[in-house]
């Protein structure tokens, strides 16, 4: 009976920690050259981190951490950047990019509990939460695709008096209903995007000087976030200017060359 008891603990206070234990924050940089660079953070909330270390999984093991405040919480985090020679790559690799659900499984302990009455440390959802699921295949749970993103687009767009940068993305909704947990209570995400020159555009975000901050308060519903700037040609506007001047001189000058001929 203690054994339950502590097994039904454990399970209670996993999830309560659950409660806004992950913070993923992706930054994308667009340069005007058509290249960029993508820098992903994973933070776990430090109770959450400390916990997992306990159980002997330590996702940054080895790894360079860090710590910050968000939204009243304090996240041990590690980040990574990488940069890409167009836009087309940088698409491709936040197309990849996955909520990470992998940890939550970890700590849930998704392995079969052979033995019933005595489970190990690594199933305690599935005595306590799982144990009355039916799993035949008519009653299988939906499966959630874990992909943050269903759609990018990052364009740079040249005419004669200017150049337009924009981005698009499609957030990936995620099923509620194929996990054992609340996934706007789990995950918070973030995402910002640094363009070239001031933001003329955001949807979805709020922009302050050539930066957009979008914060992804509902990972359960279809959005949109869309952000553009644009950059003056000035000098091809000064070029003109100055050849229509030039030849506008040559002009008069010939004029004036051929009346005083006659």
């Amino acid at each position: 009976m203690k054994k339950a008891m502590a097994i039904f603990l454990s399970a209670v206070m996993m999830i309560v920690m659950l409660t806004g234990c992950i913070h993923q924050d992706m930054g994308v940089k667009m340069n005007k050259d058509g290249t960029g660079a993508v820098t992903t953070t994973l933070g776990i909330e430090k109770e959450f981190y400390n916990s997992l270390k306990e159980m002997g999984s330590d996702p940054f093991e080895g790894k360079t951490v860090t710590e910050y405040e968000y939204d009243g919480s304090t996240y041990v985090a590690c980040s990574e950047t990488k940069e890409y020679a167009s836009y087309e790559d940088m698409e491709k690799a936040l197309l990849e990019l996955t909520y990470e659900t992998k940890l939550i499984e970890d700590a849930q302990g998704d392995d079969s509990v052979t033995d019933e009455t005595n489970p190990t440390e690594d199933s305690i959802f599935d005595v306590v939460i799982d144990e009355d699921t039916d799993t035949t295949p008519d009653n299988a749970e939906p499966e959630n695709d874990n992909h943050i993103f269903s759609s990018i687009r990052i364009e740079k767009k040249r005419e004669l008096f200017r150049t337009t940068y924009s981005f698009n993305a499609q957030l990936n909704p995620q099923n509620a209903e194929a996990v054992d947990y609340d996934p706007n209570e789990t995950f918070k995400v973030t995402l910002s995007v640094e363009m070239p020159a001031e933001i003329t555009e955001a949807k979805g975000g709020d922009a302050e000087g050539n930066k957009v901050v979008f914060d992804i308060t509902d990972i359960t519903e279809k959005q949109e976030f869309t952000a553009a700037s644009e950059v003056n040609h000035t000098g091809v506007v000064i070029g003109i200017i100055a050849a229509v001047v030039a030849v506008a001189a040559l002009t008069v000058g010939l004029i004036y060359m051929s009346k005083h001929k006659k």
